[in-house]
């Protein structure tokens, strides 16, 4: 690889995005327009067989890692929420070291979150749900957890149909199935505090520098963030800055471009 480096040298851009997410959100209007054509989108939960099993993040990253390994080795992986971890551990995983990292507003779920989803899910199939009503998954091995939350949300699907074969109830919550599993993965413990590369915070988020290589705090509402390209430049800058340090590094005889 030759000649100055620029955002859209056409390598492709990873970015990572919860396909079944409402309200959704995409990096579509945040992405400099030259790098709309040289994105390769990830969907988490879109990992086979999440719907039924809890892999660790690592056998996940190690996936889309082998996904994505045909191509041209990415330029920098784009993340949000609870798919940074994901992304930290994809990043580690791709052929070049040292691939940028940036994430927009990350969470790292804690123990408490699964069963906080699962309410925000049975509550969406029926809204006269009695929350005393959910299972208490908190603390169960993650595999015993979604064992019972997927249970329940069947059984909120078959007390309105009875009759319903179970191949179909199992298709109607695979979906919400599915974002149990991840989230149960994303929520396991940790021995260490989860390091990142730039993160850029919308009003209200907060991240610690120490925990990554740059904090941007915008100001800006998650609305904004997301959904205009008020940070555009601050991205662009972000993987220009990247691009020239590997430029500077083409000399050095071990020093790989990332």
């Amino acid at each position: 690889m030759s000649g100055e480096t620029t955002p859209h040298d056409g390598r492709p851009v990873v970015v990572i995005e919860f396909g079944n997410e409402i309200p959704p959100r995409s990096f579509d209007p945040v992405l400099p327009p030259e790098l709309h054509a040289h994105r390769l989108r990830i969907d988490p939960l879109r990992y086979p067989g999440l719907a039924e099993t809890v892999p660790d993040l690592a056998t996940q990253a190690r996936h889309w890692a082998a996904r994505i390994a045909t191509g041209a080795p990415p330029r920098a992986v784009l993340a949000y929420c609870s798919a940074v971890e994901l992304a930290a551990l994809l990043v580690g995983e791709l052929p070049v070291p040292g691939t940028p990292l940036v994430v927009l507003d990350p969470v790292v779920p804690g123990p408490g979150t699964p069963r906080e989803l699962l309410l925000d899910l049975a509550l969406d199939m029926d809204d006269a749900l009695d929350p005393a009503e959910l299972p208490d998954i908190t603390g169960l091995p993650a595999s015993e957890a979604l064992r019972e939350a997927s249970a329940f949300l069947r059984s909120l699907v078959t007390r309105t149909a009875p009759d319903l074969d179970d191949d179909i109830a199992d298709e109607l919550t695979q979906a919400q199935r599915a974002w149990l599993g991840f989230t149960l993965s994303a929520a396991a413990d940790r021995t260490d505090p989860l390091q990142l590369g730039h993160v850029i915070l919308s009003e209200g988020s907060e991240w610690p520098d120490a925990d990554a290589r740059s904090v941007h705090r915008t100001g800006l509402t998650v609305k904004e963030l997301f959904g205009t390209p008020a940070v555009t430049p601050l991205l662009s800058e972000l993987l220009s800055a990247r691009a020239a340090e590997s430029d500077q590094g083409k000399e050095a005889p071990c020093s790989r471009i990332s």
